[in-house]
């Protein structure tokens, strides 16, 4: 931008700016605004392939990108990548050589993000078997692709890497065990794959975060001294079969419901029968799933939590979740004998979707009364009451209203603080809960009642 100055002096401040803040601005554009934006100064045109270093290769011109990058790297073959990255690219057959061919080329680039989009294609393209030339990768993250076959070998030549995530992609159990077992400093690994694995079984001493999700029968934490959170949405709508026997410093599991068999340790948990033998006392933080129309659910509840004894932050959701349904089975929240998370530890009680309905309350006012050291209640509104209203933010008449039925007399939880939100928790907090920005925006839409 240029800015008239003094007598005529036309100054372009832009250009003024160093090199590397010039070469950040252009590595967050994309393909080809980028190379617009370097034609368009001598200032700037010897800085575009500086941005090979971040490389951003998607395009807004419709053109092919999978020959554009091809270009580009030609071009400046002795340039270092450090990471690529690509929009949904809809792989033709015909680009399978292409997609071979950056991946050897940028293992002698000392590559180390790679991010590969195949866009939303059922056939799922293959992922060439020269991924495994990368041998500098530390982060590798592929959406809808088909994982290639991996021997013990070729995942030690991925021994770097610290993060994959693999969304919409087809792997195999051997491959995954291969990747676990070799990759010795992964730390966080994410699948949402497509297919049916009998099991997902960990054994990765590196490993601090699973985020899952799958058609597998059984969730099996056999060896993972290091793991501190297991992320599974969907597990609880599957009847998974939860088995830990070694996480020592596990804190956050979830989400978990009645249909799941658990196992930890000498323990079992099938449904609302529990027989309570081995605790996990290093859990913080724990995700559930409540299906309050299923008959002995409290109790099953109940029996849960026992196995917690530290734990501070209770995560509720629900499956019955249709505007129609208000049925709530029959359940007692009189905790018979103590729960020493309630009694001790319990601090923060977050209900996901909350619709006011006549379960939710009950817990509410449960929690409110036996937690002495419970400190906060959120509540994420959703107004389900008709197919007109439905998703949309509840009143703050129908909020204060809320607050005054769970307000009581003689609680013990006598300052416990009662937030009420607009909208339902993100269905995606879990992954991003700790990420700063997040953190920024989470209470912009929370009620001022």
């Amino acid at each position: 931008m240029a800015t008239t100055v003094g007598t005529d002096l036309s100054r372009d401040r832009i250009s003024n700016l160093a090199d590397s803040t010039l070469v950040t601005i252009l590595s967050r554009l994309c393909m080809d605004e980028a190379a617009r934006c370097s034609i368009l100064s001598s200032r700037w045109r010897h800085l575009f392939p500086c941005t090979l270093l971040n490389f951003r290769a998607f395009t807004r011109s419709g053109r092919n990108v999978v020959k554009a990058v091809t270009s580009i790297l030609a071009a400046y073959p002795d340039k270092p990548v450090l990471s690529l990255r690509t929009g949904m690219l809809f792989f033709r057959p015909q680009d399978q050589t292409a997609v071979d061919v950056w991946l050897r080329d940028l293992s002698n680039r000392g590559i180390e993000e790679l991010s590969l989009w195949f866009g939303f294609d059922e056939k799922r393209r293959p992922i060439p078997e020269s991924l495994f030339a990368c041998n500098s990768l530390r982060r590798l993250h592929v959406i809808n692709g088909t994982f290639p076959d991996t021997t013990e070998a070729a995942a030690a030549s991925l021994a770097r890497l610290t993060k994959i995530e693999l969304s919409d992609v087809r792997i195999s159990q051997n491959s995954i065990n291969s990747l676990l077992s070799q990759c010795t400093v992964l730390e966080h690994l994410t699948i949402k794959f497509t297919g049916r694995l009998d099991s997902l079984r960990l054994r990765s001493r590196s490993l601090k975060v699973l985020n899952s999700t799958g058609d597998f029968e059984k969730l099996v934490i056999d060896d993972a001294p290091n793991l501190e959170r297991v992320v599974d949405k969907l597990m609880n709508q599957r009847k998974v079969h939860i088995e830990v026997v070694y996480a020592p410093k596990l804190e956050f599991l979830g989400y978990v419901g009645m249909s799941n068999e658990i196992g930890i340790g000498d323990t079992i948990s099938k449904g609302e029968i529990m027989r309570v033998e081995t605790l996990m006392p290093r859990i913080k933080t724990l995700a559930v799933e409540m299906s309050y129309m299923k008959e002995g659910y409290t109790t099953w509840f109940m029996q849960l939590l026992r196995l917690f004894p530290h734990m501070e932050t209770l995560y509720i959701t629900q499956r019955d979740s249709s505007y129609m349904v208000e049925f709530t089975a029959p359940g007692s929240w009189e905790m018979r004998r103590p729960i020493p998370c309630i009694m001790n530890h319990l601090e923060k009680v977050v209900f996901e979707v909350f619709r006011g309905h006549k379960w939710e309350m009950e817990m509410a006012k449960f929690f409110h009364r036996r937690s002495d050291f419970l400190k906060t209640m959120e509540f994420h509104c959703m107004d389900d009451k008709s197919k007109e209203d439905y998703g949309g933010p509840p009143s703050e008449q129908w909020v204060r209203k809320q607050k005054k039925l769970l307000c009581l007399d003689g609680r013990a939880a006598g300052d416990a603080l009662f937030q009420f939100f607009k909208r339902p928790l993100a269905e995606d907090h879990h992954e991003h809960c700790d990420d700063e920005r997040y953190q920024r925006y989470y209470y912009r839409d929370m009620y001022d009642v």
